[in-house]
């Protein structure tokens, strides 16, 4: 692996995997950390809570996080004071996940 462009990503784990595949499903549209969720379980049957999520993708994981825009969605939108973020896979990657993870 000379760059980023070229990982391997079947070398994640399978909730890593599994993140990027509901990304890649989304077609680039920014989804929310609870709507993720959600659709690892109705998908792949994966069930992660939101402190689970956070291990899966943290920093010192070997999770991809220069696919994936993540950002802690606009004030106006939260509601109930809870806060969340959006993960959407980079257009440049949707391709790249399709061919190597599904």
């Amino acid at each position: 692996m000379t760059s980023n462009t070229e990982m391997d990503l079947t070398s994640l784990t399978e909730y890593q995997q599994a993140i990027l595949k509901v990304l890649a499903d989304a077609d680039g549209e920014a989804l929310w950390g609870v709507e993720v969720r959600r659709r690892l379980k109705e998908d792949y049957g994966i069930e992660l809570t939101k402190n689970g999520m956070n291990a899966v993708i943290r920093r010192t994981s070997r999770y991809p996080r220069h696919m994936v825009v993540i950002k802690w969605v606009d004030d106006s939108e939260i509601e109930n004071n809870t806060r969340h973020v959006s993960h959407r896979l980079k257009p440049e990657y949707i391709d790249e996940v399709r061919k190597q993870l599904q």
